[in-house]
């Protein structure tokens, strides 16, 4: 005889949705780190933190970090780094767009199999900000940021493994049946 057991995960082995706090805690850490001096002959390297976060957030509790937290979070990192303002806010608003349109389909992807539906996202906000730069006259165009959106791509399987161990509540043991 078979046992019967429900095909959804019931009562206490649900997961507990991530609180306010937790999330806006972890993008303040994240745009703390993205915000670190780093060496400038390699900072175009370094892929950003602040978005990769962001967008992790987007997929698990979009309610809590959406394209308003992806404004103001633009907007400190225009500030912080000496950008034009709004130049972070509209690539990271863009990005976070585009995840929140996917974000049921990204949901049912492990993180593994995520990184290549986020890749052109990332490299997509490296490019945008390269692209506006160069329209206002900030410079010429070095296609080198293109490798941090490519770099944050490969990060983020790790990140996403992390994020999901560290929020994991265990579950506990099924009761036995008897027969």
């Amino acid at each position: 005889m078979i046992p019967e057991s429900p095909l959804l995960p019931q009562g206490a082995e649900l997961r507990k949705p991530p609180t306010r706090t937790r999330v806006y805690l972890s993008l303040a850490l994240a745009l703390a780190f993205t915000l670190l001096p780093w060496d400038h002959d390699w900072r175009w390297l370094l892929p950003d933190f602040t978005l990769l976060l962001l967008l992790y957030w987007n997929i698990h509790a979009p309610r809590q970090a959406g394209l308003g937290a992806a404004f103001v979070l633009g907007l400190v990192t225009d500030v912080a780094q000496g950008l034009l303002l709004g130049l972070n806010a509209l690539a990271y608003c863009a990005a976070t767009f585009a995840v929140l349109l996917v974000r049921r389909r990204l949901a049912n992807f492990s993180p593994l199999l995520q990184t290549p539906q986020i890749a052109p996202v990332l490299v997509g906000k490296e490019a945008l900000v390269l692209a506006l730069g160069m329209m206002i006259g900030r410079g010429e165009a070095d296609w080198r940021w293109l490798a941090a959106g490519l770099l944050g791509a490969a990060l983020w399987w790790p990140l996403s493994w992390a994020m999901e161990r560290l929020g994991a509540h265990a579950a506990p043991p099924a009761p036995e049946r008897r027969a």
